[in-house]
């Protein structure tokens, strides 16, 4: 199984504020990925000393990390369905790869219903795998 997580919970579990994340890569069969532009983004938003930090959190729990550019045709079609810049390119991404599911606490993707791969905050996902 092939999943995303935004950077949104790469934060929370830097900044202390959840240790759900940890459960999650508790459990055998689930493929993380990652690309640079959501590297990027964790980067932006945390102090220098979190960086090493959460580069071997990445490489600790072999997520994989993708660097290859996201296709053009592809950030066009999630523009068109009128997502924000960095939303447009974390789709993408998700569906580039053929992500099963994006782990996210964003709103916008939470209610949106139109991709090719289901999108989930990291609890309910836990929940549905019996993870919590």
């Amino acid at each position: 199984m092939i999943l995303v997580l935004d950077s949104n919970e790469y934060l929370f579990f830097l900044n202390k504020e959840t240790i759900l994340l940890e459960k999650l890569f508790q459990r055998i069969g689930f493929f993380v990925h990652i690309h640079r532009f959501i590297i990027s983004e964790v980067i932006q938003n945390i102090e220098e000393a979190q960086e090493k930090e959460f580069y071997y959190f990445l490489r600790n729990r072999e997520v994989i990390i993708n660097e290859e550019e996201l296709p053009f045709e592809l950030l066009s079609k999630y523009k068109e369905l009128g997502l924000r810049k960095g939303d447009t390119a974390i789709a993408s991404f998700c569906e580039k790869i053929r992500a099963d599911y994006l782990i996210t606490e964003n709103r916008d993707f939470l209610k949106s219903k139109k991709f090719n791969f289901q999108v989930l905050s990291l609890q309910k996902f836990l929940k549905m795998f019996k993870l919590i």
